[in-house]
């Protein structure tokens, strides 16, 4: 199979776990109480298709199951290699089969793939295959349940016998997080099967159902182009008025925003993140005025110029929106202020806030879409999402989130501390609590090489472990851990990432996971000429010569290859690797994390405080 230089820089970083007939009948969401868990050692150790498809690209070297270099199994999508591996292999169609199928479920080649997908699980209120999640997904949860006992409460499946491996674990996993597609070959797959898979290709999710109107509300992301073997990160604006949609006794009493408390994403499988932010300027409220591009966004009319308040100026399948730019976290996009309202860093992501928190939403107005998406397949894609907001019926305490944005995801710190080639670095911030509050979820953000993210409490235990950066667990308590002590030392979360920069668990170099600076695609320019993300390159890339410093003292991005020659003058040398180094691509590095809470009755809403964050003045603001 061919490889493109961002299957580098995106490599899957799942940690494979340790690996029986059949049974009966998030995001990577679960819940749990807290805080007794078990201490661990502080040091660890059909889907639907696009409304209008890009034109498929071929490979230049098509190689795949009709290839010479094919030997083995031949699997016509990834969901055909779930059948045959998984389904197949492990007996679950002996007994999901026939008249009377165990649990009413059919996993017969023919039919399965409809018995399985948005159907209710026998015994359960969850679908069988949720989409891009896997923890909404009954198969997961009965099959995974094996190696972890924690994921679920449902009965085993198989109930004896063998299990699925590590490599067949993994396959289950980004097929569901990959769309949970019928058709074509999700990325990642074509790696883990003893056969053959075809080169892997974008795949659109089926789109997420709207709710009923007295529910919630659904917004639509207008689809953007996302070429192959690209990264990009962009934002344009759409216009919205709900005034006349949602209930009055979801509404504030002025009519200009109404409570949610609770809200869904679903996107193709190559989103990074998704941020939508509410945009305001000094003056006040933003209008379509303050934009002067509004064009439609796919459907017949596309690139039609339109009129953000007419509802059907783009017809039943477009949407208005404004240019789709290149631009980090919307930044100078327009001349008004944002502030962020949801941010997932998952393709699927749900989450329901603790019973009588809630948030405000404007009942109208322009929001800003800021997605950072890639594609390393070689074919190009049309990017769409959608996602709803579930009205709140009981209001009592206003929920809040700190982490994130409060510390600019730790880029300060990692340009400061970032970790030196063939090394590996723990870095470990702590966010004290204010008083009286109650922490309902917890989670995490890294890039590809944070290897294990955890929390530990003020006592040092530890109740937070995720080890897959593109997947991250999202934690919530079923009781909320309470931060009611006078003293900050007993009202302290302490955070900590393992970060590995081109070694492996032994610390053996693995020269194709250092970062190198030729693979930063682009950087983040700043006041003062800074860039933010690229990097200068300190040792060398080539075999034998990883412990030889190669820095040629000069700002400029490039090394002295001559000093990682093989002999004096052979003129073989790569001076390429960097330490790693903070920023937005995915060749750099992130450290934030996501803390969820409210503020119990008596006390004020008081943000959280992060006393061991690194600002650089001149580079990223900081406190003044």
């Amino acid at each position: 199979m061919r490889f493109f230089k961002f299957a580098k820089i995106l490599a899957v970083s799942a940690v494979l776990l340790v690996v029986s007939s059949c049974g009966g009948g998030s995001d990577n969401q679960t819940t749990l109480e807290a805080p007794e868990l078990p201490a661990v050692p502080a040091v660890p150790e059909g889907p639907a298709v696009p409304e209008t498809p890009a034109p498929p690209v071929e490979p230049e070297v098509p190689i795949g199951p009709e290839s010479p270099e094919c030997s083995g199994e031949v699997y016509g999508s990834t969901f055909e290699a779930v059948q045959k591996v998984i389904f197949d292999r492990y007996q679950c169609v002996a007994c999901h089969s026939g008249d009377s199928p165990s649990g009413a479920l059919d996993l017969s080649p023919e039919v399965s793939y409809q018995n399985l997908i948005e159907v209710r699980s026998v015994g359960s209120n969850l679908d069988r295959v949720y989409p891009g999640s896997r923890e909404r997904s009954s198969l997961w949860l009965k099959m995974y349940g094996h190696v972890d006992p924690s994921v679920t409460s449902l009965a085993l499946m198989p109930p004896s016998g063998p299990i699925p491996t590590d490599a067949e674990f993994e396959l289950l996993r980004l097929w569901l997080i990959g769309g949970a597609p019928d058709t074509g070959v999700v990325l990642g797959t074509e790696e883990l099967l003893p056969g053959c898979l075809s080169e892997p290709t974008p795949q659109s999710i089926l789109p997420l159902e709207a709710p009923e109107p007295t529910e919630g509300v659904q917004f639509e992301m207008p689809g953007f182009d996302l070429y192959a073997a690209s990264e990009r990160e962009v934002c344009f604006a759409t216009y919205y008025d709900y005034t006349d949609d949602v209930p009055e006794e979801y509404q504030s009493e002025d009519g200009k925003v109404f409570y949610f408390d609770g809200w869904e994403v679903r996107q193709d499988a190559l989103s990074h993140h998704l941020i939508v932010f509410l945009p305001v300027t000094e003056a006040g409220e933003v209008t379509p005025d303050d934009f002067s591009d509004w064009s439609c966004g796919g459907g017949d009319r596309a690139g039609e110029s339109c009129d953000p308040l007419d509802k059907e100026a783009c017809g039943s399948v477009g949407i208005c929106r404004t240019s789709v730019k290149d631009s980090l976290a919307c930044n100078s996009y327009a001349p008004v202020l944002t502030q962020q309202s949801l941010a997932v860093q998952q393709a699927q992501s749900t989450q329901e806030f603790y019973p009588g928190t809630y948030r405000e939403w404007p009942l109208r107005g322009i929001m800003l879409w800021n997605s950072h998406s890639f594609n390393i397949t070689a074919v190009d894609h049309v990017l769409r999402g959608r996602f709803n907001l579930r009205f709140a019926r009981t209001r009592k305490y206003p929920q809040l989130e700190a982490g994130g944005f409060d510390t600019l995801f730790g880029i300060p710190r990692l340009l400061s501390e970032g970790t030196a080639p063939y090394t590996e670095q723990v870095l470990c911030e702590r966010a004290i609590l204010p008083e009286g509050a109650r922490v309902t979820g917890i989670s995490s953000h890294t890039h590809s090489r944070g290897k294990h993210f955890w929390f530990e409490t003020p006592d040092g235990t530890h109740i937070y472990d995720s080890y897959i950066y593109n997947d991250p667990l999202n934690l919530f308590f079923e009781e909320p851990m309470s931060f009611d002590s006078p003293d900050p030392a007993e009202r302290t979360l302490t955070y900590c990432s393992l970060f590995r920069n081109g070694v492996d668990e032994d610390g053996n170099p693995v020269p194709e996971e250092v970062t190198r600076a030729s693979e930063i695609e682009y950087a983040v320019p700043f006041a003062l000429g800074s860039n933010i993300g690229l990097c200068e390159p300190t040792h060398c890339v080539n075999e034998g010569m990883y412990d030889v410093e190669c820095d040629d003292g000069i700002v400029n991005t490039t090394g002295d290859d001559a000093a990682c020659d093989s002999s004096p003058g052979a003129g073989d040398g790569i001076c390429d690797a960097c330490p790693i180094t903070g920023g937005i691509t995915t060749g750099n590095e992130m450290f934030g994390a996501q803390i969820w809470y409210f503020m119990s009755e008596g006390y004020p809403n008081v943000p959280v405080e992060f006393p061991d964050s690194i600002f650089i003045p001149g580079i990223i603001g900081g406190p003044s």
